[in-house]
C-alpha cells in the first residue's frame, strides 16, 4: 500500500486512532524527514498512520484543532489533501505518543518515504 498516492476516506484523532487499533487496525509509522541529531536529541519528522489490513483503508492521525477546523466547515467542502497530519519532530515525542497507544515497545523508520508498522497484537 502506498499512502503517498492515495488521499485518506477518514482522518482521526488521538481518541479516534486508539479505537481504529483497538479494532484490528495496523499503526503506521512513516518517516517524512532523516532525523538528525542537535544536542542530545533527535530530530526528524514523523507521521502516524492507522491502516485496516484488510481493506487497505488509511486514516492519518490529526490534531483536535485540525479536527476541529473539518468540524466547522460543511461536509466535503473541504478536500482531504488540504489537512495537515500531526507531525512528531523528535524521537522523544514519538516513543510518548507511540507508548500512549499502549505499544510496549517503539520502532521507527530513519529513511524518507518509508514506514514502519506495528502490528496490534503486540498492545
Amino acid at each position: 500500500m502506498s499512502i503517498t498516492q492515495t488521499r485518506p476516506k477518514h482522518v482521526v484523532t488521538s481518541a479516534g486512532l486508539q479505537e481504529l487499533l483497538e479494532s484490528g487496525w495496523q499503526l503506521h509509522v512513516v518517516c517524512q524527514k532523516k532525523p538528525e541529531l542537535k544536542g542530545y536529541q533527535w530530530h526528524g519528522s514523523w507521521y502516524l498512520v492507522a491502516v485496516d489490513p484488510s481493506t487497505n483503508d488509511w486514516a492519518p492521525l490529526i490534531t483536535a484543532r485540525e479536527k476541529a477546523k473539518l468540524s466547522r466547515r460543511a461536509e466535503g467542502s473541504r478536500p482531504m489533501d488540504d489537512v495537515s497530519y500531526r507531525e512528531i519532530k523528535t524521537i522523544s515525542g514519538l516513543v510518548s505518543m507511540v507508548t500512549s497507544f499502549g505499544f510496549t515497545y517503539v520502532a521507527f523508520p530513519t529513511e524518507p518515504g518509508t514506514s514502519l508498522v506495528l502490528e496490534p497484537q503486540l498492545l
